[in-house]
């Protein structure tokens, strides 16, 4: 996402161009510049959580049941762009269809703000519910955690932290590890998407959030932010996509063994960071008290195998998942549902996700 500031010839990490990357989004989506707020179906307003402020979206339809399900939602924007307001077509959509709370968390970004300033955000706000669920009238039981890109590693950090607390958790083209930035999908779709997403501004969030200077960052691409023990160890296996991705897709196996160079200073820097699993999620040594999950992937994506590569991990601890894999979607496409671009692959995405949340906070189908 922050390649469009980029092209815009804007420096992205400004806080003041971060509302150009949320007013071009939002002209993709609605066509319109300006922030959607409520209507007939919904109330959009903004609250704090614990101090923290949030975009809450209120469905007329449940507005006085005591016991609604509710998400949490976390954007994306490789935690240094982007707004609550960001996924706003899915949100509205889900408040409107399933009569559920929906409330998007306006965590902090960086690198003003660096990890684990968002990850704490997120999980206070989560909290935050789970202990107030009378006075904001949702069910215990149906609080859901969610988030795209950025914002899906948010949710599967707080989705480990708080176990079968959390009901479910959404994780939309999910971004979950710094360790292999020569994964078959980095590879393979390094020029697919070069004003949405790339492996090196995914390199580069990756740096911010972590408070690593950016000057290593054809170390991080190059894999040589790893030392020769650090590939041999377990968590290479965690991101080994001949174990974790040829089972789930019909590709040919093009991973490519770690190489044993490093930069052995930065290797030592960074060794703690990228197997923290806060930090990382894909590195949790056990996910065995993780809740229910839905995972999307998108095919024409540099993180399609972050998401498959964590499916694959939930399976092997026999959690709850529904995977669903687009193959000719990409980074970003799942909020094209209204407006000037509608794509029916997005459209299509939305509704089966709505009917699986139904089924299962509402329907109570398990």
């Amino acid at each position: 996402m922050a390649d469009v500031l980029e092209y815009l010839g804007v420096e992205r990490l400004s806080p003041g161009s971060r509302p150009i990357a949320d007013v071009t989004f939002r002209l993709l989506h609605s066509g319109s510049p300006f922030a959607p707020g409520s209507d007939e179906h919904v109330k959009v307003y903004y609250q704090d959580f614990n101090r923290i402020p949030a975009l809450v979206y209120e469905p007329i339809s449940s507005i006085n049941d005591p016991k609604r399900p509710v998400v949490v939602y976390f954007h994306g924007g490789g935690f240094s762009v982007l707004s609550a307001e960001y996924p706003d077509p899915l949100l509205r959509a889900m408040a409107t269809r399933l009569g559920c709370l929906v409330v998007s968390v306006e965590y902090r970004l960086a690198p003003q703000y660096v990890f684990p300033a968002a990850y704490n955000d997120c999980l206070a706000v989560t909290e935050y519910i789970m202990n107030n669920t009378d006075t904001l009238r949702v069910d215990f039981r149906r609080i859901v955690v969610a988030g795209d890109s950025a914002g899906g590693n948010l949710a599967a950090g707080v989705a480990q932290k708080l176990g079968k607390k959390i009901r479910m958790q959404v994780l939309v083209y999910p971004m979950l590890q710094a360790f292999d930035f020569l994964t078959p999908s980095c590879r393979e779709n390094k020029e697919i998407c070069p004003g949405i997403i790339t492996p090196k501004t995914i390199a580069r969030a990756w740096m911010e959030y972590g408070n690593i200077s950016v000057k290593h960052i054809q170390d991080f691409l190059c894999n040589n932010h790893t030392s020769p023990k650090m590939k041999a160890s377990k968590w290479a296996k965690y991101v080994n996509s001949s174990l974790h991705v040829l089972d789930v897709l019909n590709v040919t196996n093009s991973h490519l063994p770690m190489q044993l160079h490093s930069n052995q200073k930065l290797a030592r820097q960074v060794a703690k960071l990228i197997v923290n699993p806060q930090f990382v999620p894909l590195m949790a040594d056990s996910l065995e008290d993780v809740p229910n999950a839905y995972v999307i992937t998108a095919g024409y994506d540099p993180l399609r195998d972050d998401g498959i590569m964590y499916a694959h991990r939930l399976t092997e601890y026999n959690v709850k998942l529904k995977f669903k894999h687009y193959p000719s979607a990409f980074h970003g496409f799942f909020y094209f549902i209204n407006g000037p671009l509608q794509l029916k692959i997005a459209q299509t995405a939305t509704n089966e996700l709505i009917q699986f949340l139904n089924d299962h906070l509402i329907e109570g189908k398990y």
